[in-house]
């Protein structure tokens, strides 16, 4: 088991030199493993590990035993390891979650508040094969759409998961084999919890009586869905930026994206809808329809949507935007940019990370750019234009002001003071759905990439 886990991490590349990993440790046997393999590969790859322990406030004496075996693993062995107390039942009662939705949304608080105080870049979880069966079949019971059979993915967000390869099975013969201490939580027993019901009633029953390779066959057809919806997703993007505008708080689609299939202009839809709300939550295939049949009404007609967006009929198109139209919180303010790490300026977030550049293909999508990391000598700050800033727009050096640049493409004046910039000093590297500057492109001289992310709008839920 030790090597097909190590093969797949490699493959994703979970983990690098000089990560600092934020483990979820609960005490049971899938994380307990995870610990355990994270501290053997540690001399491969030589990162560090604190390990987090969320104690819900549920099972009384039962929890504080879990909390005793994983402080006790990680004193042994001299790992950090952080625990947070907090009470499920209350959040229940003063939010309206369930109990579970109540426990993970705990539980990843607790991961992001020692990401950041322990300066951590990534989160390892436990989940399995089998856990990502049960989260198929529960998005399947819901109705939905790929990214539902996709499932989880090996890496995302931030999150690794170097068990996606495995099944339960192969975690529980390797506790035994290495005689690894854990502990089993006495509520998965219980048909209180919809995972539990699955786990027990359905994708049991079918390794039982319909084929004893269920879990794995699902695994598969979760990563071919994984494939799909990263090309359509793909589309999406480009069916943004040959179509759409991407404005402040909106964005416009226009009528030529009529000719494109079906499928590649539903993903552009949800492209859009996701940058202007900034979440996905809601989102249904009945809210692209309506969109979609939009494009066949008169002007001025317009169609409420998730997130507070509003779509409206407009000549030669659509416009998507926010219902209300906020205050743009980044006027008049500036971030320092981690590097790398991930900050929440506003309502938008951004994300960095910093890898060895070998020749891979950059990435085309309007919010994630690359940058030749060795050509930032000073601290990134993201702001609003300020006098005296300028962008590099030839190759061979040449640089505009902004405010020549603006004037050049056209951009309207009331807009200006709204785009959001990326910026060493006076020197801009991104002006957010335009442009990067030249002077910090990719070459084939580069050898670290600095990788941004942006996502902007609403808060994330």
């Amino acid at each position: 088991m030790e090597e097909k886990v190590w093969q797949f991490i490699q493959k994703h590349h979970m983990l690098e030199a000089g990560d600092r990993i934020v483990a979820g440790i609960s005490g049971g046997g899938d994380s307990m493993a995870l610990l355990f393999l994270l501290l053997k590969f540690r001399e491969r790859c030589g990162y560090e590990v604190c390990a987090v322990h969320v104690n819900h406030g549920i099972r009384g004496d039962e929890a504080f035993r879990d909390e005793t075996l994983v402080t006790k693993y990680c004193a042994d062995r001299n790992v950090d390891c952080e625990v947070f107390h907090c009470s499920v039942p209350e959040a229940v009662k003063k939010y309206g979650w369930s109990e579970e939705e109540a426990g993970r949304i705990l539980r990843r608080q607790a991961y992001e508040q020692v990401l950041r105080q322990w300066k951590g870049n990534k989160v390892a979880l436990a989940h399995h094969q089998n856990d990502q069966a049960e989260t198929m079949l529960h998005n399947l019971s819901r109705g939905c759409g790929l990214r539902g059979i996709r499932g989880m993915l090996p890496v995302q967000n931030g999150m690794i998961r170097p068990f996606l390869c495995i099944e339960r099975r192969e975690i529980d013969h390797y506790l035994k084999e290495k005689k690894i201490p854990y502990r089993t939580d006495s509520t998965n027993f219980s048909d209180q919890y919809i995972r539990n019901r699955i786990r027990k009633h359905v994708v049991e029953y079918l390794e039982r009586n319909v084929n004893s390779k269920t879990v794995s066959h699902m695994a598969w057809t979760a990563g071919i869905a994984a494939q799909a919806e990263e090309y359509l997703c793909g589309q999406g993007e480009r069916i943004l930026a040959q179509y759409g505008e991407l404005l402040p708080g909106e964005i416009r689609i226009s009528d030529d994206c009529l000719g494109e299939p079906s499928i590649l202009r539903m993903y552009g839809f949800l492209q859009a809808l996701e940058k202007v709300s900034g979440y996905r939550k809601d989102l249904s295939g009945e809210h692209l329809k309506q969109i979609s049949r939009l494009f066949q009404k008169e002007t001025g007609k317009q169609v409420s949507l998730p997130g507070g967006t509003t779509a409206v009929r407009v000549y030669g198109g659509i416009i998507i935007r926010k219902t209300v139209k906020e205050k743009v919180e980044t006027r008049k303010k500036m971030w320092t940019l981690p590097v790398p790490g991930r900050i929440q300026c506003g309502k938008a977030f951004w994300e960095t990370r910093i890898f060895s550049y070998e020749s891979q293909k950059i990435p085309e999508k309007a919010y994630t750019k690359w940058f030749d990391y060795d050509r930032i000598k000073k601290t990134l700050q993201i702001r609003n234009r300020r006098p005296g800033d300028r962008i590099m727009v030839t190759a061979q050096g040449g640089r505009k002001k902004l405010k020549d640049y603006f004037i050049d493409e056209k951009i309207p004046r009331e807009q200006r003071d709204e785009l959001i910039l990326l910026a060493e000093e006076e020197e801009v590297l991104w002006i957010v759905g335009k442009r990067i500057s030249e002077a910090y492109k990719i070459t084939e001289f580069t050898k670290r990439v600095l990788e941004v992310k942006y996502q902007g709008g609403r808060e994330v839920e």
